[in-house]
């Protein structure tokens, strides 16, 4: 975005939101970022300064960048809007935008991409999202529906330490009231089915000070 007051009120909504966010505001800078770091999301405003954002996203589906694009568009822009689409954007918005609205977007964009396959191999122990049911060997426990959206938003974010504050939002709502014992004690509970050992654990791995993370 080269627009410097859209750009750094973008930067400092989505830091509030506990995303690590790098601003760019040309098309070399851009192409620099994506070259040297993964993203898990690009807002590419169309009209740059020396170049067009279309050929950042052409570059980017090229090289197989498959990472999710919202396009920033201007009003009367609509050819460069399909333009955008055509070449793999996920999704648009129109100037003026509400902050709100673009991050209801990005968090559609997430659950529709980022979901994790309905089975997943952890170890010796095998989790069914879907059907609420983690099997080890012959023995199935049964997840009840926060410890599977828990469980599943570890998934998506595999590797990642993940904090409280994030979890507590993906997972009871931004309105929630729970503290954060809540996700400690959901924790707890998913280590007696997922762990051999639940008070040595080898897969649901606490982060000290931040909060969890499930083991690449």
């Amino acid at each position: 975005e080269d627009d410097l007051s859209i750009r750094e009120s973008l930067v400092d909504f989505f830091t509030s939101r506990d995303w690590l966010v790098q601003g760019c505001e040309d098309v070399a800078g851009a192409e620099r970022a994506l070259a040297s770091q993964r993203f898990h999301m690009v807002l590419l405003d169309l009209r740059l300064k020396n170049g067009n954002g279309l050929d950042v996203l052409r570059q980017m589906r090229r090289s197989g960048d498959k990472t999710p694009v919202i396009v920033l568009t201007a009003h009367g822009e609509t050819e460069q809007r399909v333009q955008g689409l055509q070449l793999g954007a996920d999704d648009y918005v129109v100037k003026p935008f509400s902050v709100h609205e673009l991050d209801a977007r990005i968090q559609a964009i997430q659950r529709r991409v980022e979901q994790p396959a309905n089975t997943v191999q952890l170890g010796d122990s095998s989790i069914d999202l879907s059907g609420h049911l983690i099997r080890t060997g012959n023995t199935e426990y049964r997840l009840l529906p926060k410890e599977a959206e828990l469980l599943g938003h570890l998934l998506r974010h595999r590797g990642q330490a993940c904090t409280r504050d994030d979890l507590l939002r993906a997972v009871w709502g931004y309105d929630a009231t729970p503290t954060t014992r809540t996700v400690d004690t959901h924790v707890f509970q998913l280590r007696k089915k997922l762990e051999v050992d639940p008070s040595e654990p080898q897969w649901l791995l606490t982060v000290h000070g931040v909060g969890y993370r499930l083991r690449d």
